[in-house]
């Protein structure tokens, strides 16, 4: 395995860890790519993997409360998911997209319980990536209570690309995968009343819309629009 996979998986979470524990997870986990829009696992199935993103991006969408799928989330490299159906053995809530041909370590329970018993902290340290994650989908819920629609948007972009409530440490996204209407639903919001703020910032330089992409040009700037 290259320097370049290895040094992608533990941009975030697995580079919290101990070293040898980071590198337990990693030699035996399975490499899998997906080419761009294939559904890494759908809604309601049943799933024994953690997935660490080596290269390209995936995107979340997550439904309860028999509401229809919602796009909720976009993760790039160094990102690790699937830890709660892991532990909890439960059916799948969310639904994971590829974007871009993206390249997936899989490590699978059985391999982490053979991993615990080398590595005490094994358990733990997946119960830090819950914790980590559980705080990244509260935060999400929190920025969706800020009243102002454009201050709104401006929080979910950031956190989309990481520039927000990145609690894994995972390095910032600068081109988010993401189309205009998904953005509007991500901050519950009209496409309308979206658009119009995206036309805005855009016409300040802070950000560039291109086909199902938002690039982040001045997230420093972006972020004091919350503070006004």
């Amino acid at each position: 395995m290259d320097d370049e996979t290895i040094n992608a998986l533990k941009a975030g979470w697995l580079g919290q860890v101990p070293s040898p524990l980071a590198k337990a997870f990693i030699d035996v986990g399975t490499f899998q790519t997906f080419p761009d829009g294939a559904i890494v696992y759908g809604f309601g199935q049943e799933q024994c993997c953690l997935f660490g993103i080596a290269s390209g991006h995936i995107r979340m969408w997550v439904t309860m409360n028999e509401q229809a799928p919602r796009f909720g989330h976009v993760a790039g490299p160094g990102f690790w998911f699937g830890e709660s159906e892991v532990v909890t053995g439960q059916p799948r809530i969310m639904e994971m997209e590829a974007s871009g041909e993206t390249r997936l370590c899989m490590v699978a329970r059985n391999d982490i319980d053979w991993i615990a018993k080398k590595h005490a902290e094994a358990w733990a340290s997946v119960a830090l990536l819950a914790v980590m994650n559980q705080a990244t989908a509260i935060g999400a819920a929190d920025d969706l209570m800020i009243r102002n629609a454009k201050k709104r948007l401006v929080a979910v972009l950031l956190r989309l690309s990481s520039h927000r409530n990145a609690f894994q440490g995972v390095p910032p996204v600068s081109a988010v995968p993401v189309g205009q209407r998904e953005l509007a639903d991500a901050a519950t919001l009209s496409r309308s009343s979206a658009l119009a703020i995206l036309a805005e910032l855009s016409r300040d330089g802070l950000i560039r819309t291109d086909y199902r992409t938002i690039v982040i040009l001045k997230p420093k700037q972006l972020a004091a629009l919350l503070a006004e």
